[in-house]
């Protein structure tokens, strides 16, 4: 029974890939912002292209996933003037795409791939989440956007049927006696097209009446319902879940907005909850470098001159951070741990000079620069291991370094 039933199910997955295929999304020229994928997705599945542009982007936002989809989409989705995709490339059929534009998307898979697959495991998983909503997609509305391939509707021509007055096959129609009255006669109006009425032919013809506006339907309720629901389920994460973070209540009110953006892409509404999708991903994406003991606005200064004076973690939401330690003095043998983490601005970090460092330097969007060696990327990522000039000296510094977005510096004073 086992056996049969997992034959079946491979044959389904099977079934369902090959048809995906045969019947796969073409894109238009006149209809795309970069290269018209999105749009041809939401075409081939009667859903809102700009809930399939918000998928790329948070796809993006958050793994290198989304750009690696678009790429494969870019290169495998043709034209609907092509033939198949890259024909044209190798000499196999008509195509639009030139082989300098398939060379160049081929040669930008392979950044993208590792950054994938040899990155966070967010990566991976956001890849399989959209291959899998894919394949559910296909599976459920196959049939009810537009299906490459089907041929429309033949318009069938009227056919005329025998009527009194008609002549048919065999008969002779007598030709009827025409006038020079008949034909210096003029045509009647459109109002009177059987001329019954040639004493009123000299009147004006009637205006038409004016056209009224059609009622508007019924606004869709899924956008403010779906905004209930995420302050609801956002009120009780913080009533009834004390440790609850300021990110992990951001990421459940998204949560709640992107099952809100699917009920919506079916029901032909909730377009207005990608101006909340959006700014919310961009606050989790900050929050996520933000201690959870508060949120600070504004640049900050810190120079501790004693051990006791450096904090385990020094953090800005938004704003320049800098830390000074020229005036740190460690005796032989102590060490100095902490951390520097900025949301949104620039960090710089300043090291005494005669001791021993061992600094990690990371920013989401941005760059580093972590005593001398840079990173740049998405994510940018540095670390070293630095000895004072002469060789181990007594004390060290264990220090690390993160940002969301913006410039990580660090580098040791004179």
């Amino acid at each position: 029974m086992t056996d049969r039933l997992g034959g079946v199910s491979g044959i389904s997955v099977e079934h369902t890939l090959r048809d995906f295929w045969a019947t796969r999304p073409r894109r238009r020229a006149d209809d795309r912002k970069i290269a018209g994928v999105a749009a041809a997705v939401g075409r081939r599945y009667a859903i809102d292209p700009v809930l399939v542009r918000v998928a790329f982007v948070m796809a993006t936002l958050f793994s290198w996933a989304g750009v690696l989809l678009y790429l494969l989409g870019w290169l495998l989705l043709p034209v609907e003037t092509d033939q198949a995709p890259g024909a044209g490339v190798f000499g196999r059929g008509r195509g639009s795409m030139s082989a300098v534009l398939t060379v160049v998307l081929v040669l930008l898979l392979v950044p993208a791939t590792r950054a994938v697959f040899g990155g966070r495991p967010s990566g991976v998983l956001a890849l399989v989440v959209a291959l899998g909503a894919l394949v559910l997609l296909h599976r459920s509305r196959a049939t009810l956007g537009e299906v490459p391939g089907s041929p429309p509707p033949a318009a069938t021509p009227p056919t005329a049927t025998p009527s009194e007055g008609t002549p048919s096959e065999g008969t002779t129609t007598p030709a009827l006696n025409t006038t020079t009255d008949d034909a210096e006669r003029p045509a009647p109006p459109a109002w009177d097209p059987l001329g019954v009425a040639p004493f009123a032919w000299d009147l004006p013809e009637p205006s038409a009446p004016a056209p009224t506006t059609p009622p508007r339907g019924a606004r869709s309720k899924v956008t403010p319902v779906t905004l209930g629901l995420a302050l609801l389920a956002g009120g009780f994460a913080v009533t009834f879940w004390t440790a609850v973070s300021a990110a992990q209540v951001a990421a459940l009110l998204l949560a709640v907005v992107g099952i809100g953006l699917v009920v919506g892409s079916l029901l032909q509404g909730g377009r207005g909850l990608i101006l909340v999708a959006v700014p919310l991903a961009l606050l989790i994406w900050v929050l996520q470098a933000t201690p959870a003991s508060g949120f600070r606005v504004g640049g900050s200064h810190w120079d501790p001159v004693t051990v006791a004076q450096v904090q385990p973690r020094y953090a800005v939401t938004l704003g320049n951070g800098r830390l000074d330690l020229t005036g740190l003095r460690l005796t032989k043998g102590e060490t100095v741990r902490t951390s520097v983490s900025v949301g949104v601005g620039q960090t710089h970090v300043i090291l005494p000079p005669n001791v021993d460092a061992q600094v990690s330097c990371q920013t989401q969007v941005g760059g580093v620069d972590c005593l001398g060696r840079t990173g740049y990327g998405h994510p940018s990522r540095a670390a070293v291991t630095d000895n004072a000039p002469g060789g181990p000296a007594g004390g060290k510094i264990i220090l690390d370094v993160r940002s969301g977005v913006g410039q990580v510096h660090v580098e040791r004073g004179s």
